[in-house]
């Protein structure tokens, strides 16, 4: 089989192969895919009986305050965060630049999942939209997303096109987390 693939010499005597550099972009996209599907089985399992319609819904783009939060981490980053001084800095940043008292809890929060992210996914943990096409990622999978749920029905659709959606749905959608909207 060796001769075969046209290669020379014995098999147990070549080298191991070399491996490429991980793409990160690509790593986010499969995890994008894996966590989505993990909620929604989560969401279906938890729906009513009888409901086989759903959608989808993305976002490309976070609310103005996790931009802002977003925009300091990226000052805030030099190849990675002091850890010794990040929250401390957090904290002050956010006390004098978030109004409400529970909008500060939800930055503090907010800042930290994201800070975990940036070490798993690199700078582009930060970025104020989402880098890649979720909407392409889902419809590809939409068989088997289909399949998975027992779903009839399943569209996907951007959150500000989405008509008839209830606030506290449209509320949870955030670039690189759709929501299942079940029916």
């Amino acid at each position: 089989m060796w001769r075969t693939l046209g290669k020379e010499g014995l098999a147990v005597r070549a080298p191991w192969p070399v491996v490429d550099e991980e793409d990160k972009l690509l790593t986010r996209q499969a995890k994008f895919l894996r966590d989505a599907l993990k909620t929604f089985r989560t969401a279906t399992g938890k729906a009513k009986k009888g409901w086989k319609t759903a959608t989808i819904l993305v976002a490309n783009d976070y609310p103005q305050w996790k931009i802002d939060a977003l925009l300091w981490m990226q000052s805030k980053y030099n190849g990675g965060f002091q850890d010794s001084t990040f929250m401390k800095d957090l904290k002050t940043w956010a006390a004098e630049n978030v109004s409400d008292k529970k909008k500060v809890k939800l930055t503090m929060q907010f800042v930290s999942f994201m800070k975990r992210e940036v070490e798993d996914v690199g700078e582009m943990g930060m970025d104020t939209t989402c880098s890649f096409d979720q909407s392409a990622i889902l419809n590809e999978s939409i068989a088997y997303i289909k399949s998975q749920l027992s779903l009839e029905e399943l569209s996907i659709a951007r959150v500000e096109d989405a008509e008839s959606v209830p606030d506290k749905i449209c509320q949870n959608v955030t670039p690189g987390k759709p929501t299942l909207w079940l029916r």
